[in-house]
C-alpha cells in the first residue's frame, strides 16, 4: 500500500518538474534581468533627547544597469506589528536627473535630521527603487532593531503663595 503512494508521488513530482508542468506550477520561475540593485542597507535607532528617538540610515549606493535611469526610490519603515510606511520618497525632477547612460551608480545625500521613531519600539527599514524598466524592486532590508527606552517626564503645575 505504501509503495503505491510512493510511486504515485514520484510520478506527480516528475510531471510537475518536467517541461510544461513546471510552467504551470512555477509560472514566474524565469526572472527578468536585474536593472536596479543597491549596496547593503544599514539603519539603527538612537536617543536624540531624553524622550525622543530617531532612526538613522547609513549612506547607500543604488546601481543601475547600462541605459537605465533612476525613476524614484523610497525608504519605508515597519514598526513591528504595524504596516510598512514611507518615510522618505525621492523622485528626480526633469532638470535634475541623476546621471545615466552606461552602468551608473547613485549615492543620495540623506536627510540631516534623521527620521522620527517611537522610543522602545522595534523597526525594520527597507529600500525600494524603480528604474525606467519595471515596477518597484526591494533593494535591501535591515534586520529588526529596537529603539532605546526614553525617559518621559511629567510636569505638574504648581501654585506658590
Amino acid at each position: 500500500m505504501h509503495w503505491k503512494r510512493s510511486v504515485f508521488l514520484l510520478v506527480v513530482f516528475g510531471l510537475l518538474t518536467a517541461g510544461t508542468g513546471s510552467s504551470l506550477i512555477f509560472p514566474n520561475s524565469v526572472q527578468a534581468a536585474v536593472d536596479i540593485y543597491a549596496s547593503p542597507v544599514n539603519a539603527g535607532c538612537y536617543l536624540a533627547k531624553l524622550d525622543r528617538c530617531k532612526i538613522h540610515v547609513e549612506p547607500f549606493t543604488i546601481n543601475l544597469a547600462s541605459g537605465e535611469k533612476l525613476v524614484r526610490f523610497q525608504l519605508v519603515a515597519n514598526r513591528v506589528g504595524g504596516n510598512w510606511q514611507v518615510i522618505y520618497d525621492f523622485q528626480p525632477d526633469a532638470s535634475n536627473q541623476p546621471p545615466y547612460g552606461g552602468a551608473t551608480t547613485y549615492t543620495p545625500t540623506l536627510v540631516k535630521r534623521d527620521f522620527a521613531a517611537s522610543c522602545g519600539a522595534s523597526y525594520s527599514v527597507r529600500l525600494q527603487g524603480q528604474g525606467t524598466v519595471g515596477p518597484f524592486s526591494i533593494l535591501g532590508t535591515t534586520n529588526q532593531f529596537t529603539c532605546p527606552k526614553g525617559t518621559f517626564m511629567q510636569y505638574m503645575p504648581s501654585i506658590r503663595r
